[in-house]
C-alpha cells in the first residue's frame, strides 16, 4: 500500500500540464446504483479542477435526490424554476461555494424545459448561454441508474465519468448503465473511475471484468481514468458537510481524485475534439427531452 501511495503523489505531481478549452466543456459524472460515491467525488474533482484554475459550475442534475448543496453544507436560495418563472436572472442562481466553484441548483425545473412558452425558452436560453463565459467546466452530478433524463444529459455532454466500487451488484448495475449509453443516439466518451478500493491490484481487476463484458456484448470503447482507495476520512467528511479536499486536502482520497483530473485533461490533449459547448448541450437536452 506504501508503494502505491508514494506512486500516486508523484503521479499526482507530474499532472501539470494544463488544457486550454475553445468551449465549455460538459463532464456528466453517473452511476449505475446509488450509494458509491458518486457525488463525493463530484465535488472533489471540483475542487481538483479549479485548483488548476479551471473555472468549474456544478449542475446538480439529481431531480429526485439533490445532494451537491448538502454536500458543501450550504442552502441555496434559487433554482432554475426562479429563472424560468422570470423571476432571477442567472447570476443570481449560482452560488458560490469556494475556489470560484458556483453550484447551479436545477430542481425538477431541467424536465420543465421542453415544455415552456416560446418567450419562456428564449429568455433561459440567453440566460444560460451566459455560462459560456462564466465557466471552463460544467460537471453534472446525475441521478443514478438510467432514467431517461439521466440518458438525456448524457447524450447532450461532451463526456461521462461512470463511477462504481469493487462490489458484483455495482459492476452490473455500471454494465447496464453502460449499456444504455450504447444505444444513445449521439456517442459520448464513456470514462470510468472505480471507488473505495482497498489496493491497486483491485482497481485493476475490476477495470478489466467491466472492460471485457462490455467489449464483448457492447463493442464500444471504455476508459479508466483512475480509482479511489478506501478513505475513513472520506465518511467524516460527508458527515460534516464538507468535502475531504477542503478538509484533509493531502488525505490519500483526495490525492486519487487530484490524479483523476490530471487524467482528465491529458486525455482531453491527447484526443482533442471539439467540445458542444452550452448552447450544444441546451439544444441535445431540448431536444431529447421533447422526444420523450
Amino acid at each position: 500500500m506504501y508503494d502505491q501511495v508514494t506512486k500516486l503523489r508523484r503521479l499526482v505531481k507530474e499532472k501539470e500540464e494544463e488544457v486550454k478549452l475553445e468551449k465549455m466543456r460538459v463532464i456528466t459524472v453517473s452511476s449505475g446504483k446509488g450509494g458509491v460515491g458518486k457525488t463525493s467525488l463530484v465535488v472533489n474533482l471540483a475542487l481538483a479542477l479549479a485548483e488548476r484554475e479551471y473555472r468549474v459550475i456544478i449542475l446538480d442534475g439529481d431531480l429526485g435526490l439533490a445532494n451537491v448543496d448538502v454536500a458543501f453544507g450550504v442552502i441555496p436560495d434559487y433554482n432554475i424554476k426562479h429563472l424560468i418563472s422570470g423571476e432571477k436572472e442567472i447570476e443570481e442562481i449560482l452560488y458560490p461555494v469556494a475556489r470560484g466553484i458556483k453550484i447551479f441548483p436545477g430542481a425538477s425545473g431541467i424536465v420543465e424545459l421542453a415544455n415552456l412558452e416560446k418567450e419562456q425558452l428564449k429568455n433561459v436560453l440567453v440566460n444560460m448561454g451566459r455560462l459560456e463565459k462564466m465557466t471552463d467546466i460544467l460537471l453534472i452530478d446525475t441521478g443514478a441508474g438510467i432514467g431517461q433524463t439521466v440518458l438525456s444529459f448524457i447524450s447532450a455532454a461532451d463526456d461521462v465519468i461512470v463511477v462504481l466500487t469493487p462490489e458484483p451488484t455495482a459492476m452490473t448495475d455500471a454494465y447496464g448503465l453502460i449499456k444504455a449509453i450504447s444505444s444513445l443516439p449521439t456517442k459520448v466518451n464513456i470514462n470510468v473511475v472505480i471507488n473505495m478500493v482497498d489496493n491497486e491490484l483491485e482497481a485493476q481487476q475490476t477495470y478489466a471484468r467491466l472492460e471485457q463484458a462490455v467489449t464483448k456484448f457492447l463493442g464500444v470503447p471504455i476508459h479508466l481514468i483512475g480509482w479511489i482507495y478506501k478513505d475513513p476520512l472520506v465518511s467524516r467528511s460527508v458527515m460534516n458537510q464538507k468535502p475531504v479536499g477542503f478538509t484533509n486536502p493531502h488525505s490519500i482520497a483526495y490525492e486519487c481524485v487530484q490524479w483523476i483530473a490530471g487524467n482528465i485533461m491529458e486525455n482531453y490533449l491527447r484526443s482533442p475534439k471539439v467540445n458542444k459547448g452550452i448552447k450544444g448541450f441546451i439544444y441535445t437536452l431540448l431536444r431529447l427531452q421533447k422526444e420523450r
